[in-house]
């Protein structure tokens, strides 16, 4: 049993179901009429299969949930279409004695885990090596990691010397002070190496070499070099473009946690701004009308 299926065909089902006129053959109509049922939830028509009462789910549906999850795999893709479902089943399976009888329960990581206290108290540092598509002279991508914030800068890099990380580093030490740790898991001299670069404009500067390989933050940008990966390599097909160096600008971050406030997207403003009449390219503020010029006072 077919369980997706185009938009088109669920269309044509829906119309047969609602017993309206439909050009459609007198075979497939009566297969319709055997093997879906019409379910009406509020103001919605959904189609149900009468086998097995699971619901039809037209194929444009999947891919747009599919879109809204970043194209983050299965389970992101389910969450965007049954969210609220899999909350309740998560409500009625911890209510249940019986599944909560036979639980079981994961293992404590053994060793003393890192805990950060705060913004930039450990700042972990890692490559991730792009040679296999080198760009514009790019073969290596820095990727700075708060480990508080899980805040996250990605910048493309010439080669792996200190000196190159060391730059943009030091750009952003300038502008969010420094960290009390700086660790990476490319070893103690890659740090060393970083830390005396630093010290050649910053001489007063004192940073902590953070302990390589350590158990319990090992995984941490590991994992986040992963998801760097796969989204770039997301973005890359869905541009068609191998500039991955302009794909490293983040389109998510923890930017509330970081910032302490919400990112600077008012899509309200900005539909306003567009289905003004101004054909103009760049706007002027002066060209704004009144009641949109207010937001900026």
């Amino acid at each position: 049993m077919k369980y997706t299926i185009k938009n088109d065909m669920y269309l044509d089902i829906l119309n047969v179901l609602k017993s309206q006129n439909v050009n459609l053959p007198s075979k497939l109509k009566f297969w319709v009429r055997n093997t879906f049922r019409l379910v009406q939830i509020g103001l919605c028509e959904l189609i149900y299969t009468t086998k097995n009462n699971l619901p039809l789910i037209a194929h444009e549906k999947i891919y747009e949930c599919h879109i809204a999850g970043g194209h983050s795999g299965r389970d992101k893709t389910s969450a965007e279409i049954c969210w609220h479902t899999a909350i309740s089943y998560s409500i009625f399976i911890n209510m249940c004695d019986v599944c909560q009888a036979r639980r079981s329960f994961p293992k404590a990581t053994s060793g003393k885990p890192i805990i950060s206290i705060g913004f930039l108290t450990r700042l972990q540092v890692d490559l991730i090596d792009m040679r296999s598509m080198k760009h514009d002279g790019f073969n290596f991508i820095v990727h700075a990691k708060d480990h508080f914030t899980k805040f996250s800068w990605l910048f493309a890099l010439p080669s792996k010397e200190a000196h190159h990380v060391t730059l943009h580093l030091r750009n952003i030490f300038y502008t969010f002070g420094t960290p009390k740790i700086l660790q990476s898991d490319n070893g103690k001299e890659f740090v060393v190496n970083i830390i005396l670069n630093l010290k050649l404009n910053w001489p007063d500067l004192i940073i902590t070499n953070g302990r390589p390989r350590h158990p319990q933050s090992q995984g941490l940008v590991e994992r986040a070099n992963a998801v760097v990966q796969n989204m770039l390599g997301k973005w890359l097909e869905t541009n068609k473009s191998l500039d991955w160096p302009q794909g490293l600008l983040q389109k998510k971050t923890p930017y509330e946690m970081f910032f302490g406030q919400l990112v600077r997207n008012d899509h309200d403003f900005w539909l306003k701004i567009h289905q003004q009449p101004i054909n103009k390219t760049i706007i002027d503020e002066k060209d704004l009308p009144e009641s949109l010029a207010d937001n900026f006072n």
